[in-house]
């Protein structure tokens, strides 16, 4: 096991190290019993996976920026159409009536728990402009979550009644 291990080591030069952080890099050494190699190895695997880390979390929120930006863009193109924009509710439960009887198509927007209580897929498409940024949104078992998916951005969890 040993030579396997003596076999992926390489003898290098570093140039450029700060003197001060080689001493400090060789007085971690010592102190704990292992070469100065051993302990420069532990630091570039500690700061290669802090990388990867870290880079996973800024594409991530690169990726939330420019979905934001998208829904920004869309937000501000759908000023001009004839919708109703109901919003900023922590529950709001509402019917396949209230919704016909609005007239207009609605968008639902920043709401923690969205209840569509005895829509069909037909009241989906005629009178559901949008759902935004809901924490929950709880629907009838008869309802295509794949159709009504393509109306949501930003939705958290979809529960099934």
């Amino acid at each position: 096991m040993s030579n396997e291990n003596e076999n992926e080591k390489k003898v290098i030069t570093v140039r450029g190290v700060e003197k001060d952080l080689y001493e400090r890099i060789l007085q971690i050494a010592r102190n704990s019993g292992r070469t100065v190699g051993e302990v420069i190895n532990d630091a570039i695997r500690t700061f290669l996976a802090f990388s990867e880390r870290i880079q996973g979390k800024i594409d991530e929120t690169t990726q939330r920026a420019i979905g934001i930006g998208k829904a920004f863009i869309e937000g501000y193109n759908e000023a001009g159409k004839e919708i109703i924009i109901i919003s900023d509710l922590e529950e709001l439960h509402v019917n396949k009536n209230e919704i016909i009887s609005a007239g207009k198509p609605v968008s639902f927007r920043d709401i923690k728990k969205l209840v569509l209580e005895d829509i069909d897929q037909d009241i989906i498409n005629k009178y559901i402009d949008s759902i935004i940024s809901v924490d929950e949104l709880v629907v009838p078992s008869s309802v295509n979550k794949l159709l009504l998916l393509q109306k949501c951005k930003f939705v958290k969890k979809i529960t099934v009644m």
